[in-house]
């Protein structure tokens, strides 16, 4: 079945002929008829009475019903072609990022690429290091900002920035003084697990090998809740330095040295010079990160 079949039937109603409907279209009357006749054939019904000795257009019953059909079909293509120019005229970005990357960091990276594209939209998704990785072979992403190993060399991915973790704590912690601390001195001490931390999920057995155990009384797969959690007195916690957090203090440790490379990977889609203007863009912005 094809669209012009559709339209040929929908307007020999309208019109209430063959001749009219086929000047409508520019094409023969003939060529209307074989449209016609094709269309019946597939659906195997005939949808117009003929032969009556009439020359008003008369639909069987199953014409009846089919012309309801027909005009939802033509209805949703007509649809999806505005929504297509609509997305044509405001292309879409599928953006992925980890969880552990702040939202605001993301927020505004985001609002200064809209500056300069102010046309093209944005969706924004977060998840874990082994779904980026799946929604982006998937298609389900375009773009996925997330952690990269140090021995990768795709050639769809790129270096944004090196991150150090630290032990984080609130301003008047007993720690907060200090110029350092070694692990065995956070025992015992509240410790708010990261949930979403790339290193512990990679190396789960981090610290047990050693023989340490956090005294975890929080857990939270989201950043900025540990965050919030530090801030407000509850609880420390190992986890990437970030600018500018109020009421929060990074110490480093001695026996620990720990540090992540954060980057950008995507897809590479033809006719999507958009995707490749948000990497240019991030690969050149400043994410003021220590």
């Amino acid at each position: 079945m094809d669209l012009y079949q559709i339209r040929y039937f929908l307007t020999i109603i309208e019109v209430n002929s063959f001749t009219k409907a086929a000047q409508q279209h520019f094409v023969s009357q003939p060529s209307l008829s074989a449209g016609i006749k094709k269309l019946e054939q597939e659906l195997d019904v005939t949808l117009f009475e003929r032969g009556g000795g009439t020359r008003k257009v008369i639909l069987t019953p199953a014409g009846l019903l089919f012309q309801k059909r027909a005009q939802a079909i033509l209805a949703e293509y007509q649809s999806a072609r505005q929504d297509l120019r609509e997305l044509k005229a405001q292309p879409t970005i599928r953006l992925a990022t980890l969880h552990s990357i702040r939202a605001s960091s993301i927020a505004k990276i985001v609002s200064a690429f809209h500056q300069k594209y102010p046309l093209v939209s944005i969706t924004i998704c977060n998840g874990y290091l082994q779904e980026l990785g799946d929604w982006l072979e998937q298609g389900k992403v375009d773009i996925a900002i997330t952690w990269l190993p140090e021995n990768d060399t795709s050639q769809t991915c790129q270096l944004l920035f090196h991150q150090a973790l630290s032990l984080a704590v609130p301003n008047d912690h007993i720690f907060a003084d200090a110029k350092s601390v070694y692990l065995a001195d956070l025992k015992g001490h509240p410790y708010i697990e990261r949930l979403n931390c790339e290193f512990w999920r990679a190396y789960p057995n981090m610290f047990d090998s050693v023989g340490f155990k956090f005294n975890k009384v929080y857990s939270s797969n989201n950043e900025e809740w540990v965050i919030a959690l530090i801030q407000a007195g509850l609880g420390m916690s190992i986890m990437p330095v970030w600018e500018d957090l109020d009421n929060t203090t990074y110490v480093p440790i001695v026996d620990l040295s720990l540090s992540r490379i954060v980057g950008i990977r995507w897809r590479v889609l033809k006719d999507m010079d958009i995707v490749k203007q948000f990497v240019d863009f991030a690969i050149d912005y400043d994410w003021q990160v220590k």
